[in-house]
């Protein structure tokens, strides 16, 4: 046999051999590919759930710490929050767009932030009324969040540690597994709320002050959101009818309140000694006084029901057309008007600036206010150039939080050491606040008697009152029959006795009918035809939109507060 015919089946199982090996390489090297691949993918789905979990525990902190562990709120965690919040932080650890997870991260963030302020200052978790404020009554809130450091520190605690965890999450997406749509999964589950509301679109989408931050945070900013993009119309309420006559009272003389209670004041049989001025005026024929219900639990919304007297739910169309509009009515009538405020003049939205012949505000006053407190707006008072016929608002800073504040006003009270509740604390210096206010309408009484000797009549009341500690509960915006007491009283300086008389005679004045009456000593006679004959009503914050109202009426020479209701405006 020839010698290539042997080396020809050498070749061939060489051939063979090569070729297995070559497939055996190839598996290998598959296999390695493979095993690369699921050990990668195994490492990825790892870092998904770190952030999974540090989304999931960033956001549950604040319940944990300040709900479960310290017990300063009564915020809980149910199973159904937990697993909601878990499912929503592993979609999140998903999401490919990072601005995306950054933007709804941060609006989480930023809406727990105003959630768990709220909260822990107020007693109660916040609304979607009230949501609004967070944003423009930024310098309101520090303040009071300044003074009360003490109290919320806690809370601010928790907060950093909550945004750290999350930050720590953010950074680890970046090894995380993405898919391209998991976006469209997160943002169905943000949107079941505002859907379920929109839906329902009736006041039992409430928060619930058991259940937990996140939970009301969401709920309450779905209903801020729909409500938002509400447009509202005019419910056609019968115009006013308005019969003019000759003015009863040459000066009149409108003081605006802060936050004062009338439960609160000695005048009105507490027990603290807090309004000695006062209480010597009880016998003087020249003073009466009666409890007061105001129009709203919140100062911007409260101005402007008052100033254009609103009674009736939903009439927003006479906030707008002014048609018996105070400050309208009085420069109809002849009067000169004046305004001079405490505070900043955003709050008088809608009450008829336009009507008004001189005024100052805070930012007029800043550098007197700081000094003599609000003693400064009867210098600027005296300064006035009055005609022969005035109205004159005068709107009040104190009792405003903090009320320690006002102690270095009025040196004569001390308010001495802090207590260790919060709630004695509170009363403690809201009392000595008081004593600070009865100690100014004892020199606006002085200042006015002054100036304005003949035919004046002084009027008193407060925008709202305020919550110390009731039910655990702290400050206004909250729709409850103590945020409503208000004081109310008249002091007349050789002048009509038609006002005092009404209200010896009314042991209850809503802000509504004290309006009626103010007009009345302008010569203008108001007949609302749309008004009840029983009922009255609170109205809550956002009144240019679908808002929740307390209808109340007099039984037995006291208020009975109804079950609260919503109008709709669209």
């Amino acid at each position: 046999m020839p010698k290539n015919q042997s080396f020809k089946p050498k070749i061939f199982h060489f051939s063979i051999c090569l070729g297995a090996g070559r497939e055996y390489v190839h598996s290998c090297v598959e296999q390695e590919k493979y095993n690369f691949q699921w050990n990668s993918e195994r490492m990825n789905l790892k870092q998904n759930f770190i952030c999974a979990t540090l989304l999931c525990f960033g956001i549950l902190l604040p319940d944990f710490y300040l709900g479960h562990l310290i017990k300063m709120l009564s915020c809980t965690i149910p199973l159904n929050t937990l697993l909601g919040v878990a499912g929503l932080a592993v979609a999140l650890s998903f999401v490919e767009n990072r601005k995306f997870l950054v933007a709804v991260l941060t609006f989480l963030i930023i809406a727990q932030c105003i959630q768990l302020n709220h909260w822990a200052y107020f007693g109660a978790p916040i609304n979607s009324h009230d949501i609004s404020k967070a944003f423009t009554e930024f310098e309101e809130i520090f303040q009071a969040g300044s003074a009360h450091a003490n109290i919320l520190w806690p809370v601010w605690l928790s907060q950093i540690l909550s945004v750290i965890l999350i930050v720590l999450g953010i950074l680890r997406t970046k090894k995380c597994r993405h898919y391209h749509f998991a976006w469209v999964i997160v943002l169905l589950a943000l949107a079941v709320n505002p859907l379920l509301f929109y839906i329902k679109g009736t006041p039992v989408f409430h928060t619930k002050p058991i259940s937990s931050t996140i939970h009301n945070t969401l709920r309450a900013f779905s209903c801020w959101i729909i409500n938002s993009q509400a447009t509202p119309h005019n419910l056609n309420y019968k115009p006013f009818q308005i019969t003019y006559r000759s003015p009863k009272i040459k000066n009149i003389v409108l003081i605006m309140g802060e936050s004062i209670s009338s439960r609160y004041m000695q005048l009105y049989g507490y027990k603290e000694a807090n309004t000695p001025f006062l209480n010597k005026l009880k016998g003087d024929p020249n003073f009466t006084y009666t409890k007061g219900i105001s129009s709203s639990v919140d100062t911007l919304t409260g101005l402007q029901l008052f100033f254009n007297m609103v009674h009736n739910p939903g009439s927003i169309q006479f906030i707008q057309n002014k048609s018996v509009n105070l400050f309208n009515l009085a420069r109809h009538q002849g009067y000169k008007t004046f305004l001079i405020s405490a505070q900043g003049e955003g709050l008088f939205h809608e009450v008829g600036t336009q009507f008004i012949d001189y005024y100052r505000f805070k930012n007029d006053l800043l550098k007197s206010l700081k000094t003599k407190g609000d003693e400064a707006l009867l210098d600027t008072l005296t300064e006035l150039k009055f005609e022969d016929k005035n109205f004159i608002v005068i709107h009040l800073r104190h009792i405003h939080e903090p009320y320690a504040q006002w102690e270095k006003y009025f040196p004569n009270t001390k308010i001495g050491n802090p207590e260790h509740s919060r709630i004695q604390q509170t009363r403690n210096e809201y009392f000595h606040a008081l004593s600070y206010h009865d100690h100014w309408v004892e020199q606006c009484i002085s200042c006015i008697k002054k100036i304005l000797p003949d035919n004046t009549i002084i009027i008193f009341t407060s925008d709202h009152g305020q919550l110390i500690g009731e039910d655990g509960l702290f400050g206004h915006n909250l729709m409850r029959s103590e945020v409503v007491d208000v004081p109310v009283w008249a002091y007349t300086i050789n002048a009509d006795t038609s006002l005092s008389t009404y209200l010896r005679n009314q042991p209850i004045c809503s802000h509504y009918d004290l309006g009626k009456q103010i007009a009345k000593l302008f010569g203008a006679e108001i007949i609302n035809p749309n008004e009840d004959p029983v009922l009255q009503f609170v109205h809550g914050t956002e009144i240019h939109t679908n808002y929740v109202f307390m209808p109340w009426k007099k039984t037995n020479d006291h208020a009975e507060f109804l079950k609260t209701r919503r109008v709709s405006l669209n």
